[in-house]
This record gives structure tokens, C-alpha cells and sequence, in this order.
């Protein structure tokens, strides 16, 4: 029996992203939160074979010396409990920012030409073959570059953009075909930090990001660990990340003075209280006569829930105001021609074909999509209702 650990996207030394005015205690916990993580693998490699690293270790052009030293530590330790390393350099760490960076004896890191690595684990031959991003901007498909394998356990370990991923560059771009093609038994896949099974057979597997820096990046955070038997694979994912991101959607229909609306939130707060930290992002959603509370309201609110959540499992909340005016829009149909055909249009407007055309041209920007991803009919809909509900109010204000 083999046993191997396959993460990727570590990033680390990276800063967090949108997560307002905080206290200093949480900078410094979200800071550590990346480190913790990276220490929580090792705990967990220790007790394995082989780890696998598939890019974006560290960052590029970010002077952050603890990540490197904390990284190196990372490997020795591996290394001196016998825990054999193998590592790709990605688009954020390319092959030539390793330069002068002197890896523990037992870390084997892939140049950008490609190169396999044989070792034998409990008297079968296992073959790893990897290839390094040579620059921050690479086109070209990898995959072809790779070298064959050969043994009892074959592994292929690359940082790419597998085609159709949501939010993210594509560097390395490949198709599925071009894996399955190939004759590797497992494929240890970086650069996507959504965790993902793609395929079984071969294994295609994305890991994720070992801990999650924003609201983008929601949910557990973690690694694979897979083990090989008798020749079949399988792989199980282990959450690692000490704070992990949530996002919650809330109806305010129904309340209508503040101490419930506090109450409300606070009770949702507590719903995802984990033995780990979270930032949550609760979006109020649905007409309310909360539409026109000021930001600076909600600030107070905000202020009022993360009271006391200096703790180790904290929860942190920020809220999002998505809140719609209460409108009659039936009654508003029949009061006047023109409110009545703007509600028909903007109605019909989420179904027509027309309007992905019309705005073909923004979906289509990659800055666009890695925040709003593929929209769904559901989100068009909500969409130009929230649209049509805010320029109603505007159209009616003082009335």
C-alpha cells in the first residue's frame, strides 16, 4: 500500500482581499491562518509516502522572506521523517524565481522541460513525471511535454487551466481529452482553487487552495489524501484551512424594527459557528423597509455582532445590502402606461436570447468573469429585478 498527499496554491505570504476594517488581532489571525494551514499538511504528510505540490507556492515580486523560510522548514521537516517531496513551479512562483532558493536534499523540483522521477515504495516502481511553468505567462499546453511514465503507479503532476474553469487565467490550457490520452494513473493538478474531482479513471483532481483568502474562495479549504492498493486509487479530500469563508443568503420579510433584524443575524452567525474561525458574509436579500438604511447603519450593526469575537472560533460578519423597496408592481401595472410597460420588459428581458448578445462583449472580459463567473437564468432574473425594483423607487421617490 502507498500512501501520498497531493495539495497545490498555497500562495503563501498573500494578503486578504475585501475583508473591510478589522481589528488587528483578526489581521493577525488571517496572516497566520496560511502558515497554520501549511504546518497542518505537513502534519499530515508526515504520516505518508510521497507529497505532491502542484504550483503557486509562493508569490512573485511579494519580499515575503518568512514564506520562503517557513516553506523550507516545511520541506526539511518532510524530508528528515523520510517523506519523499516532489514540486512544480506555477504561474505565481515560475521555475526561475526558485533561483537561488536551496531546496532539502529529498525535494525534487521539476524544470520546465519536463522530467520523470522513478522511486520504488514498498517494492513497487512509481513513476512521477512534472513539468514547471518557465514564466508568469505561460500559453502553451503542457501536457505534451510531459514524459511518459512507466511502473506499477504512474503520477503526473502539472499546474494548468483545464478548459471551461470559472475565474481563472488559462495558463497551460488543456482539454480532459489530452489527460485521459495520456497513460497516467493519477493526475495531481494545480492553479484552480475550486476542489474537484474531474475525472476517475484516470483521476483528474484539483485540490483547491489550502486555505481560502476571500469571498470567492468559500468553503473548506484543504488537500487530497490518496492512497493506492492493490492497484486501485482513492482518493479522500482532509480540510486543513483555520478559517474558512461563508456566504449566506437572508430574507428580511417580515421584520421590521432593528432588534429583530439584529436578532435574525446574530441567530445566523451562530448556525455556522465551527470549531475553526469563519468569515461570514450574510447578503440580505428581498424587498424590506430596511432598503434605505445608510451604510453607515450597517457599519454599527456590523460592529454590534463581531463584538466579543476575539476567540478561536470566531466568527466574523460583514453584511451585503442587496435590499429592494417594498413596490406593488401589479398595482403600479394598472396605475400607469408606461410603469406598465417597463415591468413587461424588464421581465422579459432576463429570458431573451438578445441580451446575452447585447452584452457579449463584458461577459466575455476575463476581469468581468473572474467576479460575476457563467451567469444562470436565476441570476439574469434577480438581476434585472433588483434593477427594475431600485429604478422604480427612484422614478417614484417623494411620491
Amino acid at each position: 500500500m502507498i500512501t501520498f498527499i497531493h495539495a497545490a496554491d498555497l500562495h503563501l505570504g498573500t494578503p486578504f482581499k475585501g475583508v473591510g476594517e478589522i481589528t488587528p488581532w483578526l489581521r493577525k489571525r488571517l496572516i497566520e491562518s496560511t502558515y497554520e494551514a501549511l504546518w497542518r499538511l505537513v502534519r499530515l504528510a508526515k504520516e505518508s509516502d510521497m507529497l505532491l505540490l502542484a504550483g503557486d507556492l509562493l508569490e512573485t515580486g511579494l519580499p515575503h522572506l518568512r514564506a520562503r523560510l517557513e516553506l523550507i522548514k516545511a520541506l526539511k521537516t518532510l524530508t528528515a521523517a523520510g517523506v519523499r517531496v516532489f514540486v512544480v513551479a506555477g504561474n505565481h512562483d515560475p521555475y526561475p524565481s526558485w533561483e537561488g532558493i536551496t531546496l532539502p536534499k529529498g525535494v525534487h523540483l521539476f524544470t520546465p522541460h519536463g522530467e520523470k522521477v522513478e522511486v520504488s515504495i514498498e517494492g513497487y516502481r512509481v513513476s512521477v513525471s512534472g513539468i514547471s511553468h518557465g514564466a508568469e505567462c505561460v500559453k502553451d499546453n503542457l501536457v505534451h511535454r510531459l514524459p511518459s511514465g512507466n511502473g506499477d503507479l504512474r503520477i503526473a503532476i502539472i499546474h494548468a487551466y483545464l478548459q471551461g474553469a470559472e475565474g481563472h487565467d488559462p495558463y497551460a490550457p488543456c482539454m480532459l481529452d489530452d489527460l485521459v490520452s495520456r497513460d497516467f494513473h493519477y493526475w495531481a493538478m494545480g492553479h484552480i482553487h475550486k476542489g474537484e474531482v474531474k475525472r476517475k479513471d484516470p483521476w483528474v483532481v484539483y485540490p483547491g487552495n489550502l486555505q481560502g483568502r476571500h469571498f470567492r474562495e468559500e468553503g473548506y479549504k484543504g488537500c487530497y489524501r490518496v492512497v493506492w492498493d492493490e492497484g486501485e486509487l482513492k482518493p479522500e479530500f482532509c480540510p486543513l484551512a483555520p478559517v474558512v469563508w461563508v456566504r449566506k443568503g437572508l430574507s428580511l420579510e417580515g421584520i421590521e424594527d432593528e432588534g429583530t433584524l439584529i436578532e435574525r443575524l446574530g441567530a445566523l452567525k451562530e448556525e455556522v459557528r465551527d470549531q475553526e474561525g469563519v468569515m461570514l458574509r450574510i447578503v440580505l436579500e428581498g424587498p424590506s423597509p430596511f432598503y434605505n438604511l445608510e451604510r453607515e447603519d450597517w457599519n454599527e450593526i456590523e460592529e454590534t455582532l463581531n463584538r466579543d469575537e476575539e476567540r478561536e472560533d470566531f466568527v466574523w460578519t460583514t453584511v451585503e445590502n442587496r435590499l429592494l423597496p417594498h413596490l406593488d408592481l401589479k398595482k403600479l401595472s394598472t396605475r400607469d402606461e408606461f410603469l406598465a410597460q417597463l415591468i413587461q420588459e424588464a421581465r422579459a428581458m432576463a429570458d431573451d436570447p438578445s441580451l446575452d448578445r447585447d452584452l457579449e462583449s463584458l461577459w466575455g472580459r476575463r476581469d468581468v468573469k473572474k467576479w460575476i463567473g457563467n451567469l444562470k437564468t436565476e441570476d439574469k432574473r434577480r438581476l434585472t429585478e433588483e434593477a427594475l425594483r431600485k429604478a422604480l423607487a427612484f422614478m417614484l421617490r417623494g411620491e
